[in-house]
């Protein structure tokens, strides 16, 4: 099993698209609006990462880029739990969030989890859970008074309060029928140089 990913890993993919990690990953967001880096320490020392994903070419070209299925989160950790069983983390570091954004990211989720899939087949991984973390520094999810329609409770849906989704204790995303998965909220800290950071500990 494992000379078949790395060759995939190595000679079927793009250099460095997938990377080898220890149990300490630095994850960085490098954009000017929001400089910022993250210390995932992890319990297991062969993992791996896609960093950046939302630079990297992903794009899956027959899902529909209007639903918002051609954005990707920032960085993609895999864990191994051991044998061939593993544990998917899926991060979005922004620096202020508020509730149009929280919409953007969750269509992040939704696309980075169906490419999770997608990869985790290809490299014959046994995906046993996938968990969602959104970095930030400021949150505010109020639903603006311009967007009425979001205040509208539809017939036959669930309807979830934004913080309820955001911490984490009703947090789920739409595939035809709501998949709850656990979404863990990482507060940032501004540092002298201007940059978030921060570090999480995975369990």
């Amino acid at each position: 099993m494992d000379s078949k990913r790395n060759y995939i890993i190595s000679e079927l993919m793009e250099e460095n698209f997938i990377e080898s990690e220890t149990d300490q990953i630095y994850l960085e967001e490098k954009e000017d609006s929001g400089k910022s880096i993250l210390r995932w320490k992890l319990l297991s020392n062969q993992n791996f990462s896609i960093r950046n994903v939302d630079k990297k070419n992903t794009i899956i070209h027959f899902f529909d880029e209007k639903k918002g299925m051609y954005k990707r989160v920032d960085h993609i950790v895999f864990e191994n739990l051991g044998n061939n069983d593993w544990k998917i983390h899926l991060i979005e570091m922004k620096s202020s969030v508020k509730y149009n954004k929280w919409i953007e990211v969750k269509a992040k989720f939704r696309a980075s989890y169906l490419l999770v899939q997608a990869i985790a087949a290809i490299l014959s991984m046994n995906i046993k859970e996938v968990r969602m973390y959104t970095t930030y520094e400021k949150c505010n999810l109020d639903i603006p008074e311009t967007m009425p329609t979001a205040r509208r409770l539809f017939l036959g849906q669930k309807n979830v309060d934004p913080l309820d989704e955001w911490q984490g204790t009703d947090f789920g995303l739409n595939f035809g029928e709501r998949i709850e998965f656990m979404h863990t909220p990482i507060q940032m800290v501004r540092n002298e140089m201007d940059i978030l950071q921060g570090e999480f500990l995975c369990s």
